[in-house]
Protein backbone atom coordinates (compact mmCIF):
# COMPACT_ATOMS: atom_id res chain seq x y z
CA UNK A 1 0.00 0.00 0.00
CA UNK A 2 1.28 3.45 -0.88
CA UNK A 3 2.21 5.53 2.14
CA UNK A 4 -0.14 8.47 2.40
CA UNK A 5 2.02 11.03 4.20
CA UNK A 6 5.58 11.12 5.50
CA UNK A 7 6.78 13.67 8.04
CA UNK A 8 10.43 14.68 7.62
CA UNK A 9 12.27 15.96 10.69
CA UNK A 10 15.67 17.61 10.03
CA UNK A 11 17.89 17.61 13.11
CA UNK A 12 20.74 20.07 13.56
CA UNK A 13 24.25 18.80 14.23
CA UNK A 14 25.46 18.54 17.84
CA UNK A 15 28.28 20.96 16.96
CA UNK A 16 25.66 23.56 15.96
CA UNK A 17 23.85 23.30 19.29
CA UNK A 18 24.29 24.98 22.64
CA UNK A 19 22.98 22.05 24.67
CA UNK A 20 22.51 18.71 22.91
CA UNK A 21 20.48 17.25 25.77
CA UNK A 22 17.98 20.09 25.42
CA UNK A 23 17.83 19.55 21.66
CA UNK A 24 16.95 15.90 22.25
CA UNK A 25 14.36 16.81 24.88
CA UNK A 26 12.58 19.00 22.34
CA UNK A 27 12.96 16.30 19.66
CA UNK A 28 11.29 13.71 21.88
CA UNK A 29 8.23 15.95 22.25
CA UNK A 30 8.10 16.54 18.50
CA UNK A 31 8.36 12.80 17.80
CA UNK A 32 5.65 12.07 20.36
CA UNK A 33 3.23 14.40 18.53
CA UNK A 34 4.12 12.78 15.20
CA UNK A 35 3.70 9.31 16.66
CA UNK A 36 0.20 10.26 17.84
CA UNK A 37 -0.68 11.54 14.34
CA UNK A 38 0.60 8.31 12.80
CA UNK A 39 -1.46 6.24 15.24
CA UNK A 40 -4.56 8.31 14.48
CA UNK A 41 -4.51 7.94 10.68
CA UNK A 42 -3.51 4.88 8.61
CA UNK A 43 -0.72 5.24 6.06
CA UNK A 44 1.41 7.81 7.89
CA UNK A 45 5.12 7.56 8.70
CA UNK A 46 8.13 9.70 9.47
CA UNK A 47 11.83 10.17 8.71
CA UNK A 48 14.43 11.68 11.04
CA UNK A 49 17.47 13.06 9.21
CA UNK A 50 20.56 13.43 11.40
CA UNK A 51 24.32 13.75 11.07
CA UNK A 52 26.48 10.67 11.31
CA UNK A 53 27.71 10.28 14.86
CA UNK A 54 24.92 12.31 16.47
CA UNK A 55 23.72 10.57 19.63
CA UNK A 56 19.98 9.94 19.38
CA UNK A 57 17.22 8.53 21.58
CA UNK A 58 15.26 5.45 20.61
CA UNK A 59 12.91 6.37 17.78
CA UNK A 60 9.18 5.53 17.69
CA UNK A 61 8.26 2.61 15.46
CA UNK A 62 6.76 4.87 12.78
CA UNK A 63 10.17 6.55 12.20
CA UNK A 64 12.96 5.75 9.75
CA UNK A 65 16.43 7.15 10.43
CA UNK A 66 18.52 8.61 7.62
CA UNK A 67 22.09 9.70 8.39
CA UNK A 68 23.94 12.30 6.32
CA UNK A 69 27.59 13.26 5.93
CA UNK A 70 27.21 17.00 6.23
CA UNK A 71 29.68 19.32 7.91
CA UNK A 72 28.02 21.48 10.59
CA UNK A 73 27.58 25.17 9.72
CA UNK A 74 30.86 27.10 9.86
CA UNK A 75 29.12 30.01 11.61
CA UNK A 76 26.80 30.18 14.60
CA UNK A 77 23.20 29.34 13.73
CA UNK A 78 21.86 31.58 16.50
CA UNK A 79 20.46 35.04 15.83
CA UNK A 80 22.74 37.84 16.97
CA UNK A 81 25.97 35.80 17.06
CA UNK A 82 27.41 37.22 13.81
CA UNK A 83 26.54 38.37 10.33
CA UNK A 84 22.86 37.56 9.88
CA UNK A 85 23.05 36.87 6.13
CA UNK A 86 25.79 34.29 6.70
CA UNK A 87 23.84 32.75 9.55
CA UNK A 88 20.60 32.48 7.56
CA UNK A 89 22.32 30.93 4.54
CA UNK A 90 24.07 28.40 6.76
CA UNK A 91 20.83 27.46 8.53
CA UNK A 92 18.88 27.21 5.26
CA UNK A 93 21.56 25.06 3.64
CA UNK A 94 21.84 22.62 6.54
CA UNK A 95 18.10 22.33 7.00
CA UNK A 96 17.35 22.30 3.26
CA UNK A 97 19.82 19.52 2.52
CA UNK A 98 18.39 17.38 5.31
CA UNK A 99 14.77 18.06 4.37
CA UNK A 100 15.41 17.26 0.69
CA UNK A 101 17.32 14.10 1.67
CA UNK A 102 14.49 12.96 3.94
CA UNK A 103 11.83 13.72 1.36
CA UNK A 104 13.78 11.85 -1.30
CA UNK A 105 13.93 8.84 1.04
CA UNK A 106 10.17 9.14 1.61
CA UNK A 107 9.53 9.30 -2.13
CA UNK A 108 11.58 6.13 -2.62
CA UNK A 109 9.17 4.43 -0.20
CA UNK A 110 6.22 5.48 -2.36
CA UNK A 111 4.80 8.28 -0.23
CA UNK A 112 2.04 10.44 -1.69
CA UNK A 113 2.62 13.55 0.45
CA UNK A 114 5.51 14.93 2.49
CA UNK A 115 5.71 17.47 5.30
CA UNK A 116 8.77 19.00 6.94
CA UNK A 117 8.45 19.29 10.73
CA UNK A 118 11.00 21.28 12.72
CA UNK A 119 12.50 19.31 15.59
CA UNK A 120 11.07 21.64 18.23
CA UNK A 121 7.48 22.01 16.95
CA UNK A 122 4.32 19.98 17.53
CA UNK A 123 1.62 18.83 15.11
CA UNK A 124 -2.03 17.99 15.59
CA UNK A 125 -2.91 14.32 15.67
CA UNK A 126 -5.74 15.24 13.23
CA UNK A 127 -3.40 16.44 10.50
CA UNK A 128 -3.51 13.16 8.58
CA UNK A 129 -7.20 13.74 7.87
CA UNK A 130 -6.25 16.27 5.19
CA UNK A 131 -4.57 13.84 2.74
CA UNK A 132 -6.82 10.98 3.84
CA UNK A 133 -9.95 12.86 2.79
CA UNK A 134 -8.45 14.58 -0.30
CA UNK A 135 -5.70 12.36 -1.74
CA UNK A 136 -5.75 14.18 -5.10
CA UNK A 137 -5.03 17.60 -3.65
CA UNK A 138 -1.76 19.44 -4.33
CA UNK A 139 -1.40 19.84 -0.58
CA UNK A 140 -2.13 22.29 2.23
CA UNK A 141 -0.42 25.12 4.06
CA UNK A 142 -0.98 25.70 7.75
CA UNK A 143 -2.58 29.10 7.98
CA UNK A 144 -3.85 28.63 11.55
CA UNK A 145 -1.65 27.53 14.43
CA UNK A 146 -0.43 28.31 17.91
CA UNK A 147 2.56 30.27 19.24
CA UNK A 148 3.46 28.74 22.61
CA UNK A 149 6.15 29.55 25.14
CA UNK A 150 8.08 26.42 26.14
CA UNK A 151 6.71 25.06 29.40
CA UNK A 152 3.59 27.23 29.35
CA UNK A 153 -0.08 26.48 28.69
CA UNK A 154 -0.88 30.00 27.45
CA UNK A 155 -0.68 30.40 23.70
CA UNK A 156 -1.36 32.92 20.95
CA UNK A 157 -3.65 32.06 18.04
CA UNK A 158 -1.77 32.79 14.80
CA UNK A 159 -3.70 33.14 11.53
CA UNK A 160 -0.71 33.42 9.18
CA UNK A 161 1.21 30.58 10.79
CA UNK A 162 2.99 29.64 7.55
CA UNK A 163 4.81 32.99 7.70
CA UNK A 164 6.11 32.28 11.19
CA UNK A 165 7.18 28.66 11.31
CA UNK A 166 9.04 26.01 9.31
CA UNK A 167 6.39 23.40 10.11
CA UNK A 168 4.01 24.84 7.58
CA UNK A 169 2.94 22.68 4.61
CA UNK A 170 1.90 19.26 3.37
CA UNK A 171 2.90 18.90 -0.29
CA UNK A 172 2.30 16.21 -2.90
CA UNK A 173 5.75 14.71 -3.33
CA UNK A 174 5.70 14.63 -7.12
CA UNK A 175 5.42 18.43 -7.19
CA UNK A 176 8.86 18.83 -5.63
CA UNK A 177 12.24 18.64 -7.41
CA UNK A 178 13.34 15.51 -5.54
CA UNK A 179 15.98 14.27 -7.92
CA UNK A 180 18.67 11.81 -6.89
CA UNK A 181 21.32 12.41 -5.71
CA UNK A 182 20.33 15.46 -3.68
CA UNK A 183 23.78 16.94 -4.35
CA UNK A 184 22.68 17.42 -7.98
CA UNK A 185 20.07 19.98 -6.95
CA UNK A 186 20.78 23.66 -7.39
CA UNK A 187 22.18 24.87 -4.03
CA UNK A 188 19.83 27.85 -4.13
CA UNK A 189 16.91 25.48 -4.57
CA UNK A 190 18.05 23.52 -1.52
CA UNK A 191 18.31 26.67 0.56
CA UNK A 192 15.18 28.50 -0.58
CA UNK A 193 12.72 25.70 -1.43
CA UNK A 194 13.61 23.13 1.21
CA UNK A 195 15.43 25.23 3.80
CA UNK A 196 13.10 28.20 4.24
CA UNK A 197 9.35 28.46 4.72
CA UNK A 198 8.35 31.52 2.68
CA UNK A 199 9.22 30.47 -0.85
CA UNK A 200 7.48 27.18 -1.63
CA UNK A 201 3.86 28.35 -1.32
CA UNK A 202 4.19 31.20 -3.88
CA UNK A 203 6.37 29.01 -6.12
CA UNK A 204 3.72 26.28 -6.33
CA UNK A 205 1.02 28.90 -6.96
CA UNK A 206 3.05 30.34 -9.83
CA UNK A 207 3.35 26.85 -11.33
CA UNK A 208 -0.41 26.37 -11.27
CA UNK A 209 -0.41 23.86 -8.40
CA UNK A 210 -1.44 26.00 -5.43
CA UNK A 211 -1.78 24.64 -1.91
CA UNK A 212 -5.04 24.90 0.00
CA UNK A 213 -5.52 26.26 3.51
CA UNK A 214 -5.49 23.54 6.16
CA UNK A 215 -8.41 25.29 7.83
CA UNK A 216 -7.72 24.33 11.46
CA UNK A 217 -4.98 24.95 14.02
CA UNK A 218 -2.72 22.15 12.90
CA UNK A 219 0.66 22.95 14.50
CA UNK A 220 2.35 24.61 17.47
CA UNK A 221 5.45 26.77 17.16
CA UNK A 222 7.38 26.52 20.42
CA UNK A 223 9.31 29.67 21.38
CA UNK A 224 11.27 30.91 24.36
CA UNK A 225 13.86 28.12 24.59
CA UNK A 226 17.64 28.26 24.30
CA UNK A 227 17.97 26.22 21.10
CA UNK A 228 15.79 28.45 18.91
CA UNK A 229 17.67 29.79 15.87
CA UNK A 230 15.74 33.04 15.92
CA UNK A 231 15.75 33.50 19.70
CA UNK A 232 12.06 34.30 19.80
CA UNK A 233 11.41 35.07 23.44
CA UNK A 234 8.58 34.17 25.75
CA UNK A 235 5.21 35.72 24.93
CA UNK A 236 5.33 37.97 28.00
CA UNK A 237 8.67 39.40 26.93
CA UNK A 238 7.70 39.99 23.29
CA UNK A 239 4.12 40.15 22.01
CA UNK A 240 2.67 40.63 25.51
CA UNK A 241 5.49 42.64 27.09
CA UNK A 242 3.91 45.02 29.62
CA UNK A 243 5.81 48.06 28.37
CA UNK A 244 3.87 47.74 25.10
CA UNK A 245 0.69 48.75 26.92
CA UNK A 246 2.13 52.26 26.80
CA UNK A 247 4.41 52.17 23.75
CA UNK A 248 2.00 50.39 21.37
CA UNK A 249 -1.34 49.79 23.09
CA UNK A 250 -3.22 48.89 19.90
CA UNK A 251 -0.75 46.14 19.04
CA UNK A 252 -0.70 44.89 22.64
CA UNK A 253 -4.49 44.59 22.68
CA UNK A 254 -4.46 42.86 19.30
CA UNK A 255 -2.20 40.16 20.70
CA UNK A 256 -4.06 39.99 24.01
CA UNK A 257 -7.27 39.15 22.16
CA UNK A 258 -5.46 36.17 20.63
CA UNK A 259 -4.34 34.75 23.98
CA UNK A 260 -5.78 31.31 24.75
CA UNK A 261 -5.30 28.75 27.48
CA UNK A 262 -4.58 25.29 26.07
CA UNK A 263 -6.86 22.98 28.01
CA UNK A 264 -6.82 19.21 28.24
CA UNK A 265 -8.37 18.65 24.80
CA UNK A 266 -5.84 20.87 23.03
CA UNK A 267 -2.92 19.43 24.97
CA UNK A 268 -4.06 15.92 24.06
CA UNK A 269 -4.39 16.89 20.39
CA UNK A 270 -0.73 17.97 20.30
CA UNK A 271 0.59 15.40 22.82
CA UNK A 272 1.59 18.13 25.24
Amino acid sequence: MQRLLTFVVPLRAPAASKNWERVLERLLKTMRSIEAACANTPGLGAVLVANHGAELPELPGCFDLVRVDLAPPAVSVFFGDGDDDERRNAVWWDKGFKVATGMRHALSLGTRFVMSVDADDLISRRIGSLPLNSPDSNGWFINNGWLLTAGSRWSLAIDDFHNWCGTYAIVRADLLPLIEPIEALDPEEIRLVFGHHRNLIPLLAERGTPLEEAGFRAAIYIVGHSESNYRRGRLRSEQLALHKIFSNPRNFLRWLRRLRYLGYRSRSEFSL
